[in-house]
């Protein structure tokens, strides 16, 4: 049996967030999320609860993806902390590279201060740390790229099957992974090039006298709508792998 593609059109995910009746109130709430996500915590939290919500509207519901009202913040923490979670897991092992491969790299500059690594030995061990330094946050970007690809799949299983444990089971994952590859690659790629093409328009702001003060508000905004469409996109990029996948 052929595998189902893309069944809902890009256009149509690009576009939900304003297809609703008080889409003002709800977007003018998720960037308002964003502009006080300074908050420790509770705000990314409740970002990713409400994301959660969308996702298993369209996987789960298999109903086009909408946004749901800011009015069920227990449920919504509930589920966010859960991805939380399990977001903090995924970074640990790039931020590990990335922090023994800085540590590497400053570690021969403190103790060129205090005098050590000034003989012709000492610059030779001084330049195994720098290139041990790099190599390693080089492996740190690779496994951030990695991660990347996995972690929004990963996501989404645990959202969809409200079980924190589910985003770790990798055999099943991997499976998901297999029955739509593709769609959860296009869904990447639309959702950088979108992030590129917003984030270019911020800094046009940013580099304007008059218009920079708006910079903060257009952020958030604007990665209130990368964060709904996100939703929508591998939302429906899941619901797609598991019609794909063996009965």
């Amino acid at each position: 049996m052929a595998k189902k593609t893309l069944q809902i059109e890009p256009f149509q995910i690009l576009t939900f967030p304003f297809q609703d009746e008080h889409w003002i109130k709800k977007i003018i709430i998720t960037s308002l999320m964003f502009l006080f996500s300074f908050i420790p915590v509770v705000p990314l939290v409740l970002l990713l609860g409400y994301a959660g919500e969308i996702i298993r509207g369209v996987a789960v519901d298999e109903e086009p993806p909408a946004l749901p009202e800011w009015d069920d913040l227990g449920s919504y923490f509930n589920s966010g902390i859960r991805l939380f979670g399990v977001g903090l897991i995924y970074l640990i092992p790039s931020v590990l590279f990335f922090g023994i491969g800085y540590l590497a790299i400053m570690a021969p500059v403190f103790l060129t201060d205090i005098g050590i690594f000034l003989d012709i030995e000492g610059m030779v061990i001084f330049a195994v740390f720098y290139l041990m330094g790099f190599g390693l946050m080089g492996v740190g970007a690779l496994v951030s790229l990695l991660t990347g690809l996995i972690l929004p799949v990963a996501g989404a299983h645990a959202a969809v099957t409200s079980d924190f444990q589910a985003a770790f089971k990798f055999k099943e994952i991997w499976a998901l992974i297999k029955a739509n590859w593709g769609g959860f690659v296009v869904s990447f790629l639309i959702l950088l090039g979108a992030a590129v093409v917003l984030y270019y328009g911020a800094y046009f702001l940013a580099a304007t006298i008059i218009l920079c003060c708006l910079y903060p508000f257009a952020v958030s905004f604007m990665s209130a709508y990368l964060l709904l469409i996100g939703a929508g996109f591998f939302g429906n990029a899941y619901r797609i792998s598991v019609l794909n996948l063996p009965s």
